[in-house]
């Protein structure tokens, strides 16, 4: 009689880890539902707020592209037409002036001149529609240009490669990109030179802009940027990320400072 309840015994446990191993199986796997849902939702979340984000920017550089324009369109009607009275009047004052006097009157007129060149330059600079119509290397190159005219930079510029027309709005966030970086450079740089380079290959385009400055330490202000009330970094890696591109600063204290800007495309997009 035993033998049979031996088997009664051992049927039953069996039975019993059985179920009981099933049920740690149902749990686990309840569990791992559980968690695979929330992962979902926190990546949702994070998808959600990160297309937030850019659609911030996006409207915040639309906004800031019409101003700028506004601006553009100020400095050519307003201030050049002001200019050009000026110079009326320095001609009338020149037709009655010997001298001292007529030699002053002439360098205000020259003055004058270099004025109204340097408020087209800027007025083109900041229009949209120029930069749409004459692609981001001439309008890059008109920003270079300008720096060179002041003699307080000895730049260098190398291009490789055949220029790739790309999506107008993408040139023009890629030209205010490049803006900030160079005005950054004039505002706290202190450099002397300027090297920029531009490759363009079939799956990317590479652009460098680099500065003999004073360099600086970029995680600081990274994480001072608030206090400091300063977002730029932080706004050129969003610009550059708009545009599906990656924005890479290399820089320290004492040694310039050079950043890296990389927008991947395949080349046959633009010239089929």
């Amino acid at each position: 009689m035993s033998q049979p309840y031996s088997e009664e015994i051992i049927l039953t446990i069996l039975i019993s880890t059985s179920l009981l191993f099933g049920f740690v199986i149902l749990i686990g796997y309840f569990f791992y539902q559980q968690q695979k849902k929330r992962f979902a939702h926190q990546k949702e979340v994070l998808e959600l707020r990160e297309s937030f984000n850019q659609i911030i920017l996006q409207s915040k550089i639309e906004i800031q592209d019409r101003t700028l324009d506004h601006i553009s369109k100020e400095l050519h009607a307003n201030f050049s037409h002001l200019i050009s009275l000026i110079n009326i009047n320095l001609s009338a004052i020149l037709s009655q002036s010997s001298g001292d006097v007529r030699e002053h009157v002439n360098e205000t007129k020259l003055l004058a001149k270099e004025l109204m060149h340097e408020v087209k330059v800027l007025s083109v600079s900041l229009n949209s529609d120029f930069i749409m119509k004459a692609g981001f290397i001439k309008a890059f190159e008109n920003e270079l240009a300008r720096l060179t005219k002041t003699k307080q930079y000895e730049v260098s510029y190398n291009l490789v490669g055949v220029p790739v027309n790309m999506p107008s709005g993408q040139e023009i966030v890629l030209y205010r990109l490049c803006q900030e970086v160079l005005n950054n450079i004039v505002k706290h740089a202190k450099a002397t030179k300027i090297i920029a380079n531009i490759s363009y290959y079939p799956q990317k385009l590479e652009l460098t802009i680099e500065d003999n400055g004073v360099g600086f330490d970029s995680t600081r202000v990274l994480d001072n940027s608030v206090e400091m009330e300063s977002t730029g970094l932080a706004n050129m890696a969003s610009r550059a990320k708009l545009i599906s591109g990656n924005f890479n600063l290399i820089t320290a204290p004492g040694t310039g400072t050079k950043v890296e800007i990389i927008i991947p495309f395949d080349i046959t997009q633009f010239t089929n």
